[in-house]
């Protein structure tokens, strides 16, 4: 016997292997059978699992606490995306700007009373993300594969901070979420055909934002400068088409590296920072 997972590390990483090869099967799967609509729930199923491989349990209904009420912000956001996506399309956008707002208030309900303006920056802090990351319009594959690879990034940026914020579990979540995507993206780098539709939208990109919510209204211990540096990685993969104008690239995958890699730099930077704050004794 090797003892792989004896130790909390060993077993962390045993579960991101395990979501980067499930998602690279399902979403591989779905590629071969023609399942393009469907690719849509792969990155809210993925922080499902994720949810239950770290906090291992479905949260009884009605939920008490913020963490048990992320489960469910996850599970309705992923069946009224989905939904919408189906019914009318255009309104996806309306639907997943309001949910960040929603799940602001449902979330850091205890925070109403006593802190009501942090309530109200955390959903218009939610509300930007969902504005920056979602097309306007009708986008393609491509722009659905940069989509989810943000979503990714932003993961990946966030649990430094989580951990930072005294929420280890917020931690490992992320990081699966993260490898999940991964996997899943991984597939569609080379004529990509994902879907990033409602339920990413509301499910996949919403539930991240209720994670942070637990993070940031209820443990409140975020590291501010940390938050500051990752919000850059919405802002820079705007420039993405210029810059690939300027170097000549026009293929599907450099443009999507170039896209994602701009959106890395700043994540890579708040881990920085975070390790920084904790030193040697960073915990993991």
């Amino acid at each position: 016997m090797l003892g792989f997972g004896n130790s909390p590390q060993e077993a962390l990483a045993a579960s991101l292997l395990a979501m980067v090869l499930v998602g690279i099967f399902a979403s591989g799967l779905m590629r071969w059978r023609g399942l393009i609509r469907l690719t849509d729930l792969l990155m809210p199923v993925a922080l499902l699992a994720a949810y239950w491989l770290v906090y291992n349990k479905m949260p009884a209904f009605p939920p008490v606490g913020a963490v048990n009420k992320v489960f469910y912000v996850i599970v309705i956001g992923t069946i009224v995306g989905f939904a919408v996506e189906i019914a009318a399309q255009p309104a996806v956008r309306v639907v997943s700007l309001f949910q960040p707002v929603a799940a602001a208030v449902y979330i850091g309900l205890p925070r109403l009373v006593v802190a009501s303006w942090e309530v109200v920056a955390a959903a218009a802090a939610g509300v930007a993300i969902m504005w920056l990351i979602l097309p306007g319009a009708t986008a393609g594959p491509e722009d659905d594969v940069k989509r989810g690879g943000i979503v990714a990034v932003l993961a990946l940026g966030f649990a430094p901070i989580a951990l930072l914020g005294a929420s280890s579990s917020s931690f490992q979540l992320c990081l699966m979420l993260a490898a999940g995507c991964f996997g899943i993206l991984l597939v569609h780098v080379v004529n990509p055909v994902f879907r990033f539709g409602g339920a990413s939208a509301t499910g996949a990109l919403g539930g991240l934002i209720s994670v942070a919510y637990t993070v940031v209204l209820i443990t409140r211990k975020a590291d501010p400068i940390a938050i500051a540096v990752l919000g850059l990685c919405l802002v820079l993969p705007v420039f993405s088409e210029r810059i690939c104008r300027m170097l000549g690239v026009s293929r599907s995958f450099p443009r999507l590296f170039v896209h994602v890699s701009l959106a890395v730099l700043p994540a890579a930077l708040a881990v920085a920072v975070a390790f920084l704050d904790y030193g040697s004794s960073f915990p993991v």
